[in-house]
């Protein structure tokens, strides 16, 4: 679907409030000063303060690109965002991007050749003609990239694209590292880009989700995903994962695993190379033509063959052994190592209600579910009951659950 060598689809899946405005008025009385003349039996009344004066907002530079308004928001990265979006989130896209695109830098150890060009669109529909008008999709591509993606990152045109109405609640906000890292991963890997596998390329970006700060849940994640898939024999073959074309055709629950086990395969890459940017010192040989076998055995004096033989033991030992539950979030968890295919029983119970219900587990052999956004605040015993053991966590949800929720 995507312009080789290097095509990326990302099908997934930091608040800040403004500061506080101190007050300059005194809260003391007024002194009265003596003078010389006799002081008047009539009390004189303090001033009135004035109150201070709401600034206007700044004005925002716009621009209509392809009968879209953008706003053009300065920084290091063109990022335009679509004039319809509150400027609260046309502040946290710009915060997101100020922080990523230093971080994204630093892992290669290079910076952007040419100022990263960003479109924040703020709904589905406008993602959709984004492709259409500005990116020069067809409308059934455009449609089906907008309903497989958050975000997406287009090669030959150098352009990222980002639906903030399906990322702007995700907090800490993770796409644009994402699609960033394969737009770096370009300069990169330049002139040697058909030495980078689908599964390093992929891999690299989601694990630049999984280091935002704010985010550790989603390194929570890959480490237990990807053991799930070593403990029950399902991982992929990385041998398989080595093209774009095999990769793209992993779709359903195996589209996203290969990028939990190929991130995980990443993280554990980056750790046999040390220093402190690994994956730069990875593409300094892929530019020079070294493939990543004779790239790995020259900065660890091991072979590439014992790396990958070795992914299944050490993804399983960095989880607890066997099955289990896990919380993930303060609302949401994960149970993991089960045999894929197989039905367990989940029982959330909490304020007023304790429900039960059958889990079909994933071929992959995890699964992950949340406590509704609607179900009151309070504590919430989770328990994860198979065939040989029952496994128990506690949550706490702070946020108000819907009005009239009887859960």
């Amino acid at each position: 679907m995507r312009a080789p060598p290097l095509a990326v689809l990302l099908l997934c899946v930091a608040g800040c409030g403004p500061a506080a405005v101190p007050n300059d008025t005194s809260s003391s009385p007024l002194l009265a000063l003596p003078t010389e003349s006799v002081p008047s039996v009539t009390p004189t009344a303090a001033p009135t303060p004035t109150p201070l004066a709401t600034p206007e907002p700044t004005p925002r530079a716009t621009r209509e690109i392809a009968g879209i308004e953008f706003v053009l928001v300065p920084g290091a990265a063109d990022l335009r965002v679509e004039a319809g979006l509150s400027r609260d989130d046309e502040g946290a896209a710009a915060a997101t991007v100020a922080a990523d695109i230093p971080a994204v830098e630093h892992e290669f150890e290079r910076t952007f050749p040419r100022r990263p060009v960003i479109y924040v669109f703020g709904s589905t529909e406008s993602y959709v003609d984004g492709f259409v008008r500005i990116f020069g999709y067809p409308l059934s591509t455009a449609t089906f990239v907008a309903e497989n993606s958050v975000s997406f990152f287009e090669p030959s045109l150098r352009l990222i694209a980002v639906n903030w109405a399906a990322v702007g609640d995700r907090r800490p906000v993770a796409a644009i590292r994402h699609e960033l890292t394969h737009l770096l991963t370009l300069d990169a890997c330049s002139p040697r880009c058909d030495l980078v596998p689908a599964w390093l390329n992929e891999g690299q970006a989601r694990l630049a989700e999984a280091l935002v700060p704010g985010g550790e849940w989603r390194l929570l994640r890959v480490r237990y995903e990807a053991a799930s898939m070593a403990v029950t024999g399902s991982l992929i073959p990385l041998n398989t994962l080595v093209s774009q074309l095999a990769w793209n055709g992993l779709t359903d629950w195996a589209g996203y695993f290969k990028y939990q086990e190929s991130a995980r395969a990443v993280e554990l890459l980056r750790e046999d190379v040390g220093g402190s940017a690994p994956l730069a010192r990875i593409y300094e040989r892929l530019r020079r033509g070294q493939n990543l076998a004779q790239t790995y055995a020259a900065l660890t004096d091991r072979s590439f063959d014992d790396f990958v033989a070795s992914l299944p033991g050490r993804m399983r030992a960095a989880v607890p052994a066997g099955q289990g539950l896990v919380a993930v979030q303060p609302t949401s968890y994960l149970v993991y190592g089960f045999p894929p295919a197989s039905t367990i029983t989940v029982t959330v119970s909490g304020p007023l209600v304790s429900e039960s219900w059958p889990l079909v587990i994933s071929p992959f052999g995890s699964n992950f579910d949340v406590v509704g956004p609607a179900r009151r605040p309070g504590v919430y015993t989770i328990s994860a009951r198979g065939d040989d053991a029952v496994f128990t966590i506690k949550l706490r949800k702070l946020e108000p659950g819907a009005p009239g929720d009887l859960h």
